[in-house]
């Protein structure tokens, strides 16, 4: 029968999700359990006459849960339950496509069918049936259990964005313009922004949060969706027009022309966005902070639509914001900038690319001095640098680095073994073997390590030991042979202590290749 609107309270309507339910007999107990915490006294009337469980529905939900999860007929007690039902109670079971596999459909439909015929209750079942698996099964039998099917084609008018914690101004304009049919992918590009906002600083201007937000909903639309995506003509014979379908279909040319036309947000930043809910990058204030920075400095109008002379205006003040500032992100996204827009132009970058190339360098051999490798580690990837002369001068600058910290730690290491620091470069060195381009850097100047130093032999204190252990370890897998005929000579002339100490080492090390 009818069910009259003012019937549906929210207070009588419980929601269950097939996702994460592993076996149909689930639906029962989450029903129940529902029920039992909103009808404690009712349901605990019902529940002692099966077991005695005490102080089961005291409030205390893990324990109620634990007790509840113990009884044998969850069935029996929910149409016990349903008795006392003078109201009509809505049963939502939600994401039925998303339903493990290893769940009969049939099954459940069963389940679907004992619950509505409990008294004053009614099951409202959504589901995207395209996605549906158990296809052949599920219109087999959704007439016999499903009474009245509401397919949802269009958005629904009247949507309490507040309550989903959107912005009513920006959806509304957002929907007039994309027309997103799917609430649950809504959802997904706020939570997005959600996650990046709180890594956004509180003294950006109010445009720069707005175009965030809209990078944000235009990717995960986009991905999702893939609302301006056109399907290939399998007809088309014209070449040139194929190409052009192809080149946009691109997600990334997608995004860009039909959501983020007329923004100031770079390119840069959108890419940066489209990695973190990859999951490719991690976003760092310092990243964001630099790419706010050439936000403000666009102006009103973004670089790519201004004149010549209008770039060149912009260009002196980036070139001292390379020279003074003191962050590394924000250093190379100002010379990405200013590098874009000078070759446009055709103008001379040669002084500012030569004192950028010198200080840039200089910074991060510092860094990687002390043990800081992301520079070294990641490489231009993690800056999503967009000037190929950058590129260039990164990818020079940490080749370089790298050779130059493998011999500072190795000439420091063959002087010092007993301090803290030789003990990190010991670390370092070690784990620098799995790596092709480091190893064949140390094995070019490991001759330096040949020496007693490198070994746990006279004054020996427990951080030398390990220290030593550390570079045996990278010598022993440079050249086998090589370092264990050196062990054997110092041996020769070292005390018992430090000739076991030595053989206990190589011991492991031998063990380790068994392994």
């Amino acid at each position: 029968s009818d069910v009259c609107s003012s019937d549906l309270n929210n207070n009588n309507v419980y929601s269950i999700s097939m996702f994460g339910i592993n076996n149909a007999q689930e639906i029962y107990h989450e029903v129940f359990f529902q029920l039992a915490m909103k009808y404690q006294k009712k349901s605990k009337k019902i529940i002692t006459k099966i077991i005695d469980v005490g102080a089961a529905l005291s409030g205390k939900v893990d324990f109620i849960k634990e007790t509840i999860e113990s009884l044998v007929n969850e069935k029996e007690l929910f149409l016990n339950v349903s008795k006392f039902f003078n109201d009509y109670h809505f049963i939502v079971i939600d994401d039925l496509e998303r339903m493990n596999d290893c769940i009969r459909l049939e099954e459940v439909f069963g389940i679907i069918d004992e619950l509505k015929r409990c008294n004053y209750v009614k099951i409202i079942l959504i589901a995207n049936t395209q996605e549906i698996s158990q296809e052949e099964c599920f219109h087999k039998h959704n007439e016999k259990v499903i009474d009245r099917v509401y397919h949802i084609t269009e958005r629904p008018e009247k949507v309490d964005w507040t309550k989903l914690k959107i912005h009513h101004d920006f959806i509304t304009a957002f929907l007039n313009r994309h027309h997103v049919k799917n609430l649950r992918t809504l959802q997904k590009a706020q939570n997005l922004y959600d996650d990046i906002r709180i890594k956004l600083s509180d003294n950006y201007k109010d445009e720069f949060y707005d175009e965030i937000r809209l990078a944000c909903y235009a990717i995960v639309v986009e991905t999702v969706d893939n609302l301006y995506y056109t399907k290939p003509d399998d007809n088309q014979t014209d070449n040139v027009s194929k190409i052009l379908q192809e080149n946009n279909n691109i997600l990334e040319t997608r995004i860009i022309n039909h959501y983020l036309l007329g923004t100031r947000i770079s390119n840069n930043m959108v890419e940066m966005i489209q990695g973190y809910y990859q999951n490719e990058i991690e976003l760092s204030a310092d990243k964001i902070d630099a790419v706010y920075q050439i936000f403000i400095h666009a102006g009103e109008k973004a670089n790519y639509y201004k004149s010549d002379t209008e770039l060149k205006q912009i260009l002196p003040d980036l070139a001292e914001k390379v020279r003074q500032e003191t962050n590394i992100a924000k250093i190379i996204q100002y010379a990405d900038e200013y590098f874009i827009w000078s070759e446009h132009l055709q103008l001379d970058i040669s002084l500012l690319k030569n004192e950028y190339k010198e200080k840039l360098k200089n910074m991060i051999y510092e860094k990687a001095k002390y043990g800081d490798l992301k520079y070294l580690t990641y490489g231009i990837e993690m800056f999503h640098i967009q000037s190929q002369t950058n590129k260039d001068i990164i990818k020079e600058i940490i080749k370089t680095i790298k050779n130059d910290i493998i011999v500072e730690y190795i000439t420091y290491l063959s002087e010092n073994t007993y301090s803290k620091q030789a003990y990190q470069y010991s670390i370092i060195l070690k784990e620098f073997m799995n790596d092709p381009f480091f190893r064949n850097i140390i094995s070019v100047n490991i001759n330096a390590l040949y020496n007693e130093n490198s070994l746990p032999i006279h004054n020996v204190t427990e951080q030398q030991y390990y220290t030593a252990y550390n570079i045996m370890h990278i010598l022993y897998r440079e050249n086998k042979e090589k370092f264990i005929t050196y062990c054997t000579e110092i041996k020769s002339i070292c005390d018992n202590m430090s000739a076991h100490r030595i053989d206990v080492i190589l011991k492991d090390f031998s063990e380790e290749k068994k392994l």
